[in-house]
C-alpha cells in the first residue's frame, strides 16, 4: 500500500509538467484507455491483449486522480484530451 501510495504521489508529480502531460496521454491512448478494445476483426486473442494494456492504463489514471484531496475534474478532462489529441 505504500509503493502505491508513493507511485500516486510520483505520477501527479509527472502530470504537474507538460512532459508528463503528454506522455501520460500517450500512455493512456497505447493502453485502449479512451477507446474499445475489441479490434475491427473482433479477434478475441486481441481483445484480452487490449484489456490487459487497458487494465495498466486504468491503474494510471488510478493514480493520477484517486486522491480525494488533490483530485481536480479539470486534470481527468485534461489527460482525456491529450489522450484523444484534442486540445481543451
Amino acid at each position: 500500500m505504500r509503493d502505491r501510495m508513493q507511485a500516486a504521489r510520483d505520477a501527479r508529480i509527472v502530470m504537474g509538467t507538460e512532459e508528463g502531460e503528454r506522455l501520460i496521454g500517450y500512455l493512456l491512448d497505447y493502453c485502449h484507455v479512451f477507446k474499445a478494445s475489441m479490434g475491427e476483426d473482433c479477434n478475441p486473442n486481441r481483445t484480452l491483449f487490449n484489456e490487459g494494456q487497458r487494465s495498466v492504463g486504468n491503474e494510471i489514471v488510478a493514480l493520477i486522480v484517486n486522491d480525494a484531496d488533490r483530485f481536480k475534474p479539470q486534470t481527468l478532462r485534461k489527460v482525456t484530451s491529450l489522450a484523444e489529441g484534442t486540445d481543451i
